[in-house]
């Protein structure tokens, strides 16, 4: 097995530091990272479009987020994107930690890479 990481690997892992630390510190600039007409699901929340999206994010009830990641996976598509899949917890405020997942699919345009799908959710089991 070859030790070196594919390029299309190492992107999808810096991607996924960028997201989470911009979700965490500066969760108002987080937009720039979605192409115009991405889609977006937050749990039951779905959207398309910046603007959708960026209302939804917004509107999330928390002062704090942590997010502690525990994997990621990559796998490159036959158009130059990267689906990036990212399992962890995630700690909200005063919340207990819970576990969740979170899907992207990012593509290449003008030397960067933009998010066109992202797909959230929280592992909480309802006993």
């Amino acid at each position: 097995m070859n030790p070196t990481k594919p390029a299309w690997e190492l992107l999808g892992e810096e991607f996924v530091k960028t997201y989470y630390t911009t979700f965490e510190h500066h969760r108002d600039q987080l937009i720039a990272l979605y192409s115009p007409d991405a889609m977006f699901t937050f749990e039951e929340h779905k959207a398309q479009g910046q603007a959708a999206i960026k209302e939804i994010l917004t509107k999330l009830r928390f002062g704090s987020i942590q997010h502690v990641v525990t994997k990621v996976d990559c796998q490159p598509t036959s158009d130059s994107g990267i689906i990036v899949l990212v399992t962890g917890r995630l700690k909200a405020d005063n919340d207990h930690p819970h576990g969740f997942s979170q899907t992207f699919f990012i593509k290449p345009c003008n030397n960067s890479y933009f998010i066109c799908h992202d797909i959230f959710r929280l592992s909480i089991h309802d006993m």
